[in-house]
């Protein structure tokens, strides 16, 4: 079977290929580049679900393969909910300006009082059968003040994660795999969609 990842983002794609081929042979992941599309499609609802079903739909359609895409966004309690879906457009520059602004956000509070959640929906649109396959996730953790950890992105740096005590961007492949909220959504889709849910 031939699935589509539904994205323009290199990292979150590798995080699919680990993900899908080390628990199926049977499958080819298929990148937008690899069938030439070359769309962004612009995430412009005001939830996680409207933005995952919307991008696997629209590169179902063109493709007309069955697409895997997905919306995470980071809540931090301190922070009312913020940066929540909008953790990429949440602040202009890079990755590491968006960390040092929460960092920034964050000087005075506790460290007890730093709980933070990423949450993932991830949506699979067959265009044959016309049908979605949605899975719902999350990883639980603190925002921490160093930026630490090659092995991520986003605000992987300064997420750290409750079950390993160490922040998302310090985790090995295998231990991401484990516990990661895009990881394990998939893996539900992946079921789903081979039972014909």
């Amino acid at each position: 079977m031939k699935i589509l990842i539904g994205t323009n983002n290199k990292n979150k794609l590798a995080q699919y290929r680990q993900t899908l081929e080390k628990d199926s042979n049977n499958l080819e992941i298929l990148s937008l580049a690899d069938v030439g599309i070359t769309l962004d499609v612009e995430e412009d609802g005001d939830n996680l679900l409207y933005n995952a079903k919307k991008k696997a739909k629209e590169y179902a359609e063109l493709s007309g393969m069955v697409t895997i895409a997905d919306d995470t966004g980071l809540f931090i309690d301190a922070l009312g909910g913020e940066p929540g879906i909008h953790a990429k457009r949440w602040a202009a520059g890079s990755d590491r300006d968006r960390c040092l602004k929460i960092i920034e956000r964050l000087r005075d509070v506790p460290a007890d009082e730093r709980k933070a959640r990423y949450e993932a929906i991830v949506a699979c649109y067959d265009p044959a059968r016309k049908k979605f396959f949605i899975s719902k996730s999350e990883v639980r953790g603190y925002i921490v003040d160093e930026i630490k950890g090659d092995n991520g992105f986003g605000y992987d740096s300064i997420f750290l994660v409750e079950k390993f005590g160490k922040r998302f961007a310090e985790l090995t492949e295998e231990e991401i795999d484990s516990i990661s909220h895009r990881a394990i959504g998939t893996k539900k889709i992946l079921i789903k969609l081979i039972r014909n849910d």
